[in-house]
């Protein structure tokens, strides 16, 4: 087993360095979701006024000819749309501009509350201010409203650690921002459109950090080149900028960020936003005179390019170096294995022309959400396997950009990691299956670590969603791929940096296309690839699998175990039930449970007792997504007739005996819109459940001490506690 430990700290390069080392610091940072501490919610005190001043801003210029030509004289980068990134509006690019200079000139400095767009813009200027400036573009009556709206909020601290977020276009979209405002419903819709999430500042740096470490002690290699292929407003390229700095203490801030920071993404303002960041965080007293934030800016926004990654084409052989072709005119790439050019792809050198050599790091959190309505399909169903399997608009995109991720590191030595949705370790479909095959034919070392979205998420209580991070990296020693994963993680927010800090993973040899299982530690992978190679099914076991609703199941006989089809911290798993326990007109829900009908009474009984075991819990928590509980699953449990006949058979019948009047009798009951749902958990029994534990181990010849595993499993997912924790010893109850 091996485990990750990020390194913390930060170069001292000038004031923004030490108000970030001062942030750190603290027991708490402001970048980081916790208990009780939704990042967008902090993020929204600060980016409300921005916004609105923005709005201000941009509803004055609209008319305005001059803000096009005004905006390219000052920042001067090339253009920033390669045709396939989206577009926005001139006046609302100068008003995001003006804000955004403000926002990083007290955010870099000590500056005055009071400061005004002009005299932020003249210190972006510096020694430019000749330069015809935005605000002469704005009329002073608007200019004094937008800056009444920015001067509402001000501290330094919280700026410049909330940057990205505070400079991100759209408002906060979780739930309780839409239970608290009905008109962020929109900007949510838009968001989930869009798959685009807050990354909060740790989990960035971990998965840096993690790639940085992978590339320590290449021979002759320079600073490692960092890509992101959907960067947003620049929170991993900060991270890398910031883990570089430490690491090459007497290397500039300003060198690194300009020769060895990368990104693309389809909205040309988060480009922007991302040079602001960057420019934010290497300005510093120490910086040459003659330097200006303006210049620096656009030096750091040359290497970041406004467009669909999913059409950029490596351009480099596996050496690392460019390929003779690699500087086709933009809009126009080199064939892919045939005759003829293929429009709309670039190769990166032509995108970059600074990167003198792959990427040996790409790092991101791409977006969730569908492929969409787009003109490429024929060239998506060229270059991704995942993509030509499944060749439709609700095609997941983020597979695409994992297999994005392989095509461009292309070095013989190098590293990627990206935080995706859980579904790409436990969805079925065809799509994801085949890009779990290319995982396991692509050589190198992946790990994956799993997160679940309770007690606590990832991605902080504002964004409840399950994740994945795939981390893989190669070596030019490497022929085949070696698979390593973890457990669906469950932690409660008080324990987030110790997890985060101790990643750790376990190595498993088992076909991951049907999923990536979920286990942690030799105990478990010893029992995983064991079961795995049983040909019984729980199918066997029975004469029938159905859904019936559980309106239907007090009607049922006493040869049918009926399986809910969701799960938590038991498997919602019972007999006929008894209506004597709900209340008078109370009405059963209609929602669908898996029946399973038994050939007897005795025979329903094992299968009962086999479904309430640990053991089952830990099958179905390492192969499904930690909620769910699929047909598959309960088909697929790998016990079969064996179940049901002789003294095994025997013992676990006499055991459902035992557990079923106990749990029948405190049933959990909830009402849901009239309707009454049931659960029942074995939790509280022991040593029932180790009976039936043992049975099965037992019967599939796996080590006896793998029940006390179980046992150990359960307890911590349960109460939501780390393994190795001080807190280690706890009972299922989730206490100590």
């Amino acid at each position: 087993m091996e485990s990750i430990v990020p390194q913390t700290g930060s170069g001292q390069y000038g004031t923004a360095a030490r108000v970030v080392a001062h942030a750190e610091a603290r027991t708490s940072r402001l970048d980081v979701p916790r208990a009780g501490y939704v990042l967008s919610t902090r993020v929204e005190t600060y980016a409300g006024a921005l916004r609105e001043a923005v709005s201000i801003l941009s509803d004055s210029l609209a008319r305005e000819p001059r803000c096009d030509s005004r905006h390219r004289s000052i920042f001067a980068h090339r253009a920033c749309n390669q045709g396939s990134g989206s577009t926005r509006p001139a006046s609302e690019m100068v008003a995001r501009a003006l804000v955004a200079m403000r926002t990083c000139a007290v955010a870099s400095r000590p500056r005055p509350e009071t400061i005004s767009l002009t005299d932020a813009e003249r210190w972006f200027l510096g020694s430019e201010t000749a330069t015809e400036g935005l605000t002469g573009l704005v009329p002073e009556c608007a200019l004094t409203r937008a800056e009444a709206s920015l001067v509402s909020r001000n501290d330094q601290t919280a700026y410049l650690e909330l940057l990205p977020y505070m400079l991100d276009p759209d408002g906060p979209a979780d739930r309780l921002t839409v239970r608290r405002n009905p008109k962020a419903l929109a900007t949510r819709a838009r968001r989930r459109a869009q798959g685009t999430f807050y990354t909060p500042a740790d989990v960035a740096e971990t998965m840096v950090v993690t790639c940085l470490k992978a590339v320590d002690g290449i021979e002759g290699a320079g600073i490692p080149v960092v890509f992101d292929p959907a960067c947003g407003t620049g929170v991993f390229l900060r991270a890398a900028l910031k883990e570089l700095r430490r690491r090459r203490p007497a290397t500039l801030a300003a060198t690194i960020a300009s020769g060895a920071l990368f990104g693309a993404d389809i909205d040309p303002w988060a480009i922007d936003a991302t040079a602001f960041v960057l420019m934010t965080d290497v300005w510093s007293e120490e910086q040459a005179p003659e330097s200006t934030p303006a210049a620096l800016w656009r030096s750091i926004r040359r290497n970041l390019v406004c467009m669909d990654a999913l059409r950029i084409d490596p351009g480099f052989l596996n050496n690392g170096h460019a390929a003779e072709h690699s500087h086709a005119p933009p809009g126009v790439s080199a064939p892919e294995g045939g005759g003829g050019t293929r429009r709309s792809r670039i190769p990166l050198p032509s995108l970059f022309p600074a990167m003198t050599c792959a990427p040996q790091v790409i790092v991101g959190n791409p977006p969730y959400a569908i492929v969409g309505e787009r003109d490429d399909y024929p060239s998506l169903q060229r270059v991704f396997k995942a993509f030509a399997r499944t060749p439709e608009r609700s095609a997941q995109i983020y597979l695409a950009f994992l297999e994005q991720t392989l095509r461009l590191a292309c070095k013989e030595s190098c590293t990627g990691a990206l935080v995706l949705p859980l579904s790409l370790a436990c969805n079925v479909g065809f799509q994801f299956s085949t890009a779990r095959r290319l995982i396991a034919q692509t050589p190198g070392h992946w790990r994956f670590a799993f997160f679940d979205r309770e007690p606590h998420a990832l991605f902080g209580e504002g964004v409840k969603t399950r994740n994945a991070i795939a981390l893989w990296q190669r070596t030019s020693s490497d022929t085949h791929a070696t698979i390593s994963t973890g457990p669906l993680r469950k932690w409660r927010g008080g324990s987030r940096a110790t997890m985060l800090r101790s990643l750790r993973f376990t190595e498993i040899d088992s076909n991951i296309a049907g999923g990536i299982p979920k286990i942690d530690g030799a105990r478990q992978a010893k029992a995983l690839k064991t079961l795995c190679e049983r040909w019984a099914r729980l199918d066997q076991a029975a004469r029938a699998i159905g859904r019936v609703p559980l309106a239907d199941a007090p009607n049922a006989d006493d040869r049918t175990v009926f399986v809910g089809p969701t799960a938590y911290n038991f498997l919602n798993v019972f007999l006929k039930p008894q209506c004597s326990v709900l209340s008078a007109g109370s009405r059963l829900s209609e929602h669908p449970l898996f029946a399973i009908e038994c050939a007897s009474s005795d025979d329903a009984l094992a299968v009962f007792s086999t479904l309430t075991s640990r053991l089952a819990y830990w099958w179905w928590h390492a192969h499904g997504d930690g909620f769910h509980v699929s047909r598959r699953f309960v088909e697929s449990l790998p016990f079969g007739v064996d179940l049901v006949t002789g003294k095994v058979g025997a013992s676990l019948a006499a055991t459902g005996k035992e557990l079923w009047p106990k749990v029948r009798n405190h049933p959990i009951i909830t009402v849901n819109r009239g309707r009454t749902s049931l659960a029942y958990t074995p939790n509280d029994h022991d040593e029932l459940r180790r009976q039936a534990d043992e049975a099965l181990v037992d019967l599939a010849g796996l080590e006896s001490d793998f029940v006390d595993e179980l046992q150990r499993f359960t307890a911590h997912t349960v109460a939501a506690t780390l393994r190795g924790a001080p807190d280690d010893h706890v009972n299922e109850r989730g206490t100590t």
